[in-house]
């Protein structure tokens, strides 16, 4: 196989100059039955000039094609995988694994050392299959000293340990823009499936952002076992579904956390124990924290901001009623002290119902059984299947969904549309044309804010008109930006607005200001107490 592909080579380099770094390879060059695919690792390897250097760094796939890695494969050069064509109409091009050998065993597919870029493809990293249980570990372990790893807009599911499992020191890690799923020891009470492990090393830099997460059976992120991390950063993230057996974030040897703007609902749902609690450094034995520093070091800091964290009644139903376990706590001692913002400004709880999603149920079912019967396996399988494809097949283990329904948005008038750091949505907005486009502008004086009388003593009266309805925010600071009153947090339909504020009896004399956010944009006026 590897000489066929080497001949085909051998005609496109014929065909381009040698100094060309990307390549398109063609999804089609193995034919069986009317399956067609290509085994991408032969191509790649396969891929030397006469004189045995590397001919190309950037192999394009084509969309909608399907490509599988065959062996581990131990790459001392970089490569990126970047889809091309039409992937509106034909999809993602799709990278799996296959035993050439025609048994089932998968083996990892890449422990190599160059640095591995991923670009608009859909990866299945483990083992696609009904028996699920037995997942291997990563399949994706670099082993190289100050490379980078990336996943961006990404299709990620089916791994029993993570997308990435690293063992090489001072390594960057992004996963950034993608639908990540289904990671974990399934139909068994254990662990795994988080979405990036350092394991023992030490790394440079992990940055996990605007991605939407969901089905997840353990931790986002494992670092308790790690040497250091110079830099992590979790933001603008959608998370649901997620069972949590050992929490939400374990950081160790920190030197910079940044956690902000998330959309993070139901996180950690099997709860907290003592039995779940055995991976807790701290607290090993007694409880799991949704938020956990083991370590301080020296300079350390975590700057956490602005995340909706929140329970829907029917997790919360689950704690209430199951007595081995209780909600978990948010933060652990040594991640408060480390926290550099007020810990009021962390988080907020607004309550919200994603547009249409995996049905969350067999995760609570499963958290129940999980504790319930700890050494069983075959209790509820929390992989969620799409059912445009598993219906009447051996796939279907009766958790459904129709991911051409897959909308992972909330309300755009909602707290929440306007709650981030920047004044935009939290969440992976990205996905969510409505939410994008709810950012609001830097100003807009069509608002036509006004405050009157102005001057005033003890009320004044503000107006404003809307051009469309949306949550609107209007509140009053002091000229330190201190937060001095919230006149309106509400939806509000288009027009004139006016409301009348007595707030000023209570303040000392001097200017103010007034300042308004609406989904058509923000304005400021300044207010004078006399």
């Amino acid at each position: 196989m590897t000489r066929f592909y080497a001949f085909l080579l051998t005609l496109l380099c014929c065909s381009v100059a040698l100094t060309a770094q990307s390549v398109v390879v063609p999804a089609n060059l193995t034919t069986a039955g009317g399956f067609s695919f290509t085994d991408l690792d032969s191509y790649i390897d396969a891929d030397t000039t006469a004189t045995g250097e590397r001919a190309h760094d950037t192999y394009l796939l084509e969309a909608g094609g399907i490509y599988f890695f065959t062996k581990v494969n131990r790459w001392t050069y970089d490569v990126t995988l970047r889809a091309t064509g039409d992937i509106e109409a034909l999809g993602r091009p799709l990278v799996d694994r296959r035993d050439p050998t025609g048994g089932s065993n998968r083996v990892d597919f890449y422990r190599g050392s160059g640095s591995f870029y991923w670009d608009g493809i859909y990866l299945i990293m483990g083992d696609e299959g009904p028996n699920a249980a037995s997942y291997e570990t990563a399949p994706f372990r670099p082993e190289g000293f100050k490379k980078t790893y990336s996943w961006n807009n990404c299709i990620i599911e089916k791994c029993r340990q993570g997308t990435i499992r690293s063992e090489g020191d001072s390594v960057k890690v992004f996963v950034t823009n993608s639908l990540i799923r289904n990671f974990g020891d399934y139909e068994r009470q254990q662990g795994n499936g988080r979405i990036v492990d350092l394991r023992t090393n030490f790394g440079d830099t992990v940055v996990i952002k605007n991605n939407v997460i969901h089905n997840i059976l353990d931790r986002i992120y494992i670092g308790f076992r790690q040497r250091g991390l110079n830099y992590f950063e979790f933001s603008r993230n959608t998370v649901f579904n997620h069972v949590g057996r050992h929490g939400f974030i374990q950081m160790r040897n920190t030197k910079e956390t940044v956690i902000k703007d998330n959309f993070i609902q139901n996180p950690s749902i099997i709860g907290s124990s003592p039995f779940l609690a055995n991976e807790q450094i701290n607290f090993r034995n007694q409880k799991n924290f949704l938020f956990t520093l083991d370590t301080l070091v020296e300079g350390g800091s975590v700057t956490m901001l602005n995340n909706n964290i929140h329970y829907t009644d029917d997790v919360l139903n689950h704690y209430a009623t199951f007595d081995s376990v209780t909600k978990p706590d948010y933060y652990s001692p040594v991640f408060l002290q480390a926290l550099t913002n007020d810990v009021a400004d962390a988080d907020f709880e607004e309550v919200l119902e994603l547009g249409a999603v995996p049905d969350r149920q067999p995760l609570i079912d499963y958290s129940r059984e999980a504790i319930l019967y700890k050494d069983s396996i075959g209790i509820t399988n929390i992989m969620v299947e799409d059912s445009l494809f598993a219906v009447g097949t051996d796939y279907d283990r009766g958790y459904l969904f129709d991911f051409e329904r897959f909308n992972p948005c909330y309300d755009p008038a909602s707290v929440s549309a306007t709650a981030a750091t920047d004044g935009g949505s939290v969440g992976a907005t990205s996905f969510c044309s409505e939410l994008v486009n709810s950012v609001p502008e830097a100003y807009n004086t069509t608002l036509k804010l006004t405050a009157a009388p102005n001057p005033a003593r003890e009320e004044v009266t503000f107006a404003y008109d809307l051009s469309v309805a949306g949550k609107v925010d209007l509140s009053v600071y002091n000229t330190n930006g201190a937060l001095v009153a919230n006149v309106v947090s509400a939806h509000q339909g288009a027009g004139l607005q006016r409301i009348t504020w007595n707030g000023l009896n209570t303040l000392s004399a001097g200017m103010y200001f007034a300042y308004i956010r609406t989904p058509q944009g923000r304005m400021y006026v300044k207010i004078f107490k006399q």
